[in-house]
Parts: structure tokens; sequence; C-alpha cells
């Protein structure tokens, strides 16, 4: 239920603003609505819904004010991480960043699998760097300003020229922080965060010009998805930049 709501969200069946009706994801999944709620929760907590009210959710809508703000805290905040990672980091952890920069692969349009792994791959390297900074604070800051349903939709909207330049970068702030070099690899990160603003922003806009239904008709899906020529896989939960997964089950009021 999770990854297949998530899964819709993310290909536009579920559109910005369009109810997610409890009842109804019950009804479709034969599940009680206790089960439907803490998925929802979940879907909340990692960006793909909002609550409304007491009990209703909805897709989330991004502006592109918030999008833009977004961004610019990240790129801040994950440019000191890379700053003091290459003053901070072990010879250990800078040999496996070098490992997980060579690692990365363009992934195949025909191949959802491929897909996941450079989702995957790209969130590991950045939550490598933030942890290799040492800086207490930077798994809160993270949570915050790079929700898994951000992460996610940065990946989606990447054309190969775009994953292909992220790999390149990756490499290049891999080596900046071997070489103990803190302003380049800074800059760097800085670089490697502002490339895929534009087509995320471009992808949010687009979706905010499609006419939809008030209450999103809630249906099942197959594994895998086509769109726009590529095929898509519905994937697992993955931590998210914080290093945390929210298991269902938990309060609401705790996923805050």
């Amino acid at each position: 239920m999770f990854l297949e709501i998530r899964f819709g969200v993310l290909s536009a069946r579920y559109l910005p603003g369009q109810v997610i009706s409890k009842a109804d994801v019950a009804a479709v999944y034969a599940c009680r609505p206790v089960a439907v709620a803490e998925v929802l929760n979940a879907l909340t907590h990692e960006g793909y819904l909002t609550r409304q009210g007491r009990s209703d959710f909805a897709v989330r809508t991004w502006g592109r004010e918030e999008i833009e703000d977004l961004f610019e805290m990240r790129a801040n905040f994950e440019g000191l991480a890379a700053y003091r990672a290459a003053e901070r980091a072990t010879a250990a952890e800078i040999s496996l960043l070098d490992a997980l920069a060579l690692e990365a692969r363009e992934r195949a349009p025909g191949d959802p699998d491929a897909l996941e792994r450079v989702v995957l791959e790209n969130l590991r390297f950045h939550v490598e760097v933030m942890r290799m900074s040492r800086i207490t604070l930077m798994p809160d800051m993270a949570r915050m300003v790079l929700p898994n349903a951000l992460h996610r939709r940065i990946v989606w909207s990447q054309r190969a020229d775009d994953a292909e330049q992220s790999f390149r970068m990756h490499q290049k702030i891999a080596a900046a922080i071997g070489e103990r070099s803190a302003s380049m690899a800074r800059l760097l990160m800085r670089e490697d965060i502002y490339s895929s603003r534009e087509s995320v922003l471009g992808a949010i806009e687009a979706l905010a010009n499609v006419e939809a239904n008030d209450v999103a008709t809630i249906v099942r899906f197959t594994p895998t998805f086509e769109l726009d020529g590529r095929v898509y896989g519905q994937g697992t939960r993955e931590a998210g930049a914080d290093g945390r997964v929210i298991p269902f089950g938990v309060p609401a009021g705790n996923l805050r």
C-alpha cells in the first residue's frame, strides 16, 4: 500500500491537492482504516502527502518559492558538510566515499531497477558526506530540507545528461574531500545541489497546470510504470536523508 500510493504520487496518477480518502484506500486494499492511517501518516512524514484537518490527507503541493528556498538551504548546509568532511574525515571514510562515487551508474531507460540504484546511490553519497562532517545537528537539518519526496522527485526529474553530470560531480566532490580541499569541496557540493533545481521546478510547474478532481480515484498499480518513454518501478522503502525509516504504527504526533 505504501509503495503503490507513493508510486501514484510520483507518477502523477494522484495530483497535487487531491484528497486521498482513507475510506477509499481501505476499500481498494481491503484493510482496516487504522492500517491506512499508519501508511498515510508515514507518507506525510516523507513529504508525499499533507494533513487536512484531523483525519484527512491530500497530495502535497510544492510551490516554486518553497522549492527554491529548500534548494538554497540545502546547498548551504550540505556545502558546509562537505567543507567539514574535508577537514574531519578519516582515511577509511574517504576511501568509502571514493568507492560510492565510482559505483554510480547511469540508469537505463527501460530498467526500473537501474533507477532505484540511482535513487539509493545518490542518497547514500550525500548522507555519507553529512555523516563525515561530524556536525551533530546535520540529521535533523537534513530531514527538514530534503524530505524523501523531494529527493525522489529530483532523481525522477533528471535527464540522462543531468544524471551523468551528477555522477561526475560526486567523483569531483570525493576527490576534493580526499585532497583535504575544504573550500573546493564546498563549492562543488553547492554546484551539485543547484544542478537539479531547474528540472525539479519544471516538473512541479507542469503538474500545477493539470486539471484534477478534488478527490483522487484510488487504484492498484502494477510493479512497473512507463512514463515519457521511461520505465519506473515501485522500489522499496529507504532511509531518509537523516538515516531513519519511520516504522508504521508510530503515533501521528511523533512524526512531526
